[in-house]
């Protein structure tokens, strides 16, 4: 039975921790289709109780995308809880199901860079009239903290991986940050 979208199905503090060993807790994001995997993308277009119920019963892989609908960790997190609880309203088990968080990302020289980026971003944000900031969804920090820092992002969403949606020339980082 489908719930109210973004109710908190449990109370809060108990979210259950993704444990899932058999995926990676941190990839970079494609757009590239997996052969045999049904894929359900959770944006603001399609964040209702229909797309909810449907990812639930059918999904092999559920991507979650940040949006002004899902502008917060707590928001994610809340719509993770929705979405184990409906998995196992259809009969399915959690194991069964992938939850992906797709965040943009921007990799910083260091971290002076990755505040100088921050900023120009949040300065830009603050005149474009937006009801939500991005960029506080984003990841920006230096290389070698990325991967921590994404799958620390995961434990405190509960999703199982945080796909990294690489921006502008972080891009040339993709390599490094998939192995």
């Amino acid at each position: 039975m489908a719930q109210p979208l973004l109710a908190l199905a449990r109370p809060a503090g108990t979210r259950r921790p993704s444990s899932r060993p058999d995926v990676s807790r941190v990839e970079v994001a494609t757009d590239a289709p997996r052969p045999g995997v049904v894929e359900f993308l959770l944006d603001a277009d399609a964040l209702d109780a229909t797309s909810v119920a449907l990812a639930a019963a059918r999904a092999d892989v559920v991507r979650i995308v940040h949006s002004a609908a899902l502008p917060t960790v707590a928001a994610v997190g809340a719509l993770v809880s929705v979405l184990d609880d409906e998995v196992r309203a259809v009969g399915r088990h959690r194991h069964e199901v992938r939850f992906v968080l797709e965040v943009e990302t921007v990799v910083a020289a260091d971290e002076a860079d990755a505040a100088r980026r921050r900023t120009a971003v949040a300065y830009a944000e603050a005149f474009a009239g937006l009801t939500w900031a991005p960029s506080s969804t984003w990841l920006v920090a230096p290389l070698d903290r990325i991967t921590a820092d994404a799958a620390a992002l995961a434990a405190r969403t509960g999703v199982d991986t945080v796909a990294l949606a690489l921006v502008g020339a972080s891009r040339r980082h993709a390599a490094v940050l998939g192995a």
